[in-house]
């Protein structure tokens, strides 16, 4: 079971996660190109503090205690 952002590759979308047909180690630069393609392309959204990151090379601060939300966004069925 994978929990992330962006669906691994040859693995089933389940409720809360992925099921990896094989267990394995999940690449990171992978992952990481593939969430960098999806936040591009406003599969997710990213909420640091009360602000919206706009720009994936964009340099934020993270003082102690800000909240960082990442929100995926999906499509509503029959709307």
């Amino acid at each position: 079971m994978f929990q992330g952002l962006v669906q691994p590759e040859d693995a089933e979308r389940v409720l809360n996660g992925y099921a990896l047909r094989t267990p394995r180690r999940i690449d990171p630069e992978a992952q990481a190109a593939r969430a960098l393609a999806a936040f591009e392309g406003n599969g997710f959204l990213v909420l640091v503090g009360d602000r919206q990151v706009t720009e994936p090379d964009e340099e934020i601060e993270l003082p102690l205690g800000v909240e960082v939300t990442f929100l995926k966004l999906v499509a509503l069925v029959g709307g």
